[in-house]
């Protein structure tokens, strides 16, 4: 076999094939040259961490700057920055002076919130500034200014002033101070939430309220003003609201005079379910202008007639109705400017024990017509029951309820007599009485709504006539008003700014 062409051939090929390899390639055909072109490798692209948000370039937060700086970094150089700005908190009112430990309190930066003032800022171009917050335990702190509260406080100081005339006297104070709690709390917190603490912080010290004297130092004035009168003075003082209660000579007897038309009232409104005009008309002209023949009408109305023979079975019933409430030495036995007829048609009528009855110190006073102030201040205090719906008038009585006690008060705080009790007390305030006077006696009962507080007052005074036929209103009335005002300022005193010409401490 002769392989010599062949071996040329094969030797011609690798000619070709190393004079191909050192010419320039040619330009293929675009669809030879895509066809020819190698597959691209599917590239992934790189996982980068998030970008963190910064606070714009010149944001301050309670003036530290901030900016360039995330949230975690600004917390802690507000914390290590703002830490030395929490020193004591300085309290002053008045002479007082103290100082709270900021950790007391839990006094701190408020981060949360200087920092939301400035979150529109956080990743932005505008820079922000945001003021100090703190934040407190505002029951701490409410504490901490009871405590001032307490120790900067100065006590009213009550005293009696007395005027020139020996009998009157009355219950003064010079006010005490003392910081409000409720308002010092909004204005200390106030200041703290907007970072003020620097600067001590002044409180104002009110006046507190009006003191009350006690039952025993208005006992004790009431003693020296009855032992200073030129006669018998007998008071009795019950207080509405705690039931306290003064006694001075409560438990003589004494003429009761026209405060007994009280009780004709009462027997009236227990008697009568309804009035007749006429009957109203008198019940009235009793009240108001303690009218004595009005009040005869009444009785006689309540006895079911209306006649003065009438009127002397009304008297008995009416002191029988007293007695079983248990109101001792209280009555009215025959009817009033009832003597002519009693002269005229030889009535035989009853009459108490002769003078002296009771406990000393004694007081002329006839045998049929008689009070204690004792008494008589139970009769209001009775009537001012039933107003609240309770007490012995309801339950004796089937026609007596709250609305009916209540006008009677009504009735009663119209009393046109302003000379006596009244002439004590401010013009304005409520007043629910009855006064009677007759030649050596005077007195008045009734129920003073004041502001310091309600209470029944009884006072009755005696005075000897000697040569006189009856002592002036100005002197036994000018009296009672002397004792009604020492007790109304016992509930009320009277601010001393300054004392009144010819009174003395």
């Amino acid at each position: 076999m002769n392989v010599r062409p062949r071996f040329v051939a094969i030797a011609l090929i690798c000619v070709a094939v190393l004079a191909g390899c050192n010419q320039s390639p040619r330009s293929l055909p675009a669809d030879m040259a895509l066809a020819s072109a190698p597959t691209p490798l599917a590239i992934t692209p790189a996982s980068l961490p998030p970008l963190v948000p910064v606070y714009a370039a010149g944001t301050e937060v309670a003036g530290v700057p901030v900016g360039g700086m995330n949230v975690a970094e600004a917390e802690a150089a507000l914390s290590a920055a703002l830490a030395e700005r929490m020193t004591p908190v300085q309290l002053v009112a008045g002479d007082y002076t103290t100082t709270i430990d900021p950790a007391l309190i839990d006094l701190r930066p408020d981060l949360p919130a200087m920092l939301s003032a400035v979150a529109p800022a956080l990743g932005g171009d505008a820079p922000l500034k945001a003021p100090l917050r703190l934040t407190f335990d505002q029951a701490a702190l409410r504490a901490q200014l009871a405590t001032f509260a307490a120790a900067s406080a100065s006590a009213p100081e009550l005293t009696v002033i007395t005027s020139t005339e020996v009998l009157s006297r009355s219950f003064a104070y010079l006010p005490g101070r003392a910081i409000d709690v409720d308002r010092s709390f909004e204005i200390v917190g106030g200041l703290l939430s907007r970072g003020q603490t620097a600067d001590p912080i002044f409180l104002t010290r009110w006046p507190t309220e009006p003191p009350r004297a006690s039952p025993e130092q208005i006992a004790e004035q009431l003693e020296a003003m009855a032992k200073a009168w030129d006669g018998v003075a007998g008071v009795y003082l019950y207080d509405l609201s705690t039931g306290a209660e003064v006694a001075v000579n409560a438990r003589t007897v004494f003429s009761a005079a026209s405060t007994i038309k009280t009780a004709i009232m009462l027997y009236g409104y227990a008697k009568l379910a309804t009035f007749s005009e006429r009957q109203w008309e008198s019940m009235r002209a009793m009240i108001i202008e303690s009218d004595n023949l009005a009040a005869n009408d009444i009785l006689a109305a309540g006895a079911g007639g209306t006649n003065t023979e009438t009127a002397f079975r009304g008297a008995e019933e009416m002191s029988d109705m007293l007695a079983d409430l248990g109101l001792e030495h209280l009555y009215l036995y025959i009817p009033f400017e009832a003597v002519d007829f009693i002269r005229i048609y030889n009535i035989k009528f009853r009459c108490g024990p002769k003078d002296p009855v009771g406990e000393p110190p004694y007081a002329e006073t006839g045998c049929a017509l008689r009070a204690t102030p004792y008494a008589m201040g139970q009769l209001y205090r009775m009537i001012d029951e039933c107003v609240r719906g309770s007490g012995v008038l309801l339950e004796k009585f089937e026609l007596l309820n709250p609305d009916r006690c209540q006008e009677m008060l009504d009735l009663l705080a119209e009393n046109a007599d302003d000379t006596r009790m009244v002439a004590g007390i401010p013009q304005g305030v409520r007043v629910e009485h009855k006064s009677g006077w007759i030649e050596h006696t005077q007195a008045d009962a009734g129920i003073v709504r004041s502001p310091g507080g309600d209470y029944v007052l009884a006072i009755y005074v005696y005075k000897p006539l000697g040569d006189l036929w009856a002592w002036p209103d100005e002197v036994l009335g000018g009296a009672i008003a002397d004792f009604s005002r020492l007790v109304y300022t016992a509930y009320n005193p009277i601010r001393l700014d300054a004392l009144p010409a010819g009174e003395v401490p």
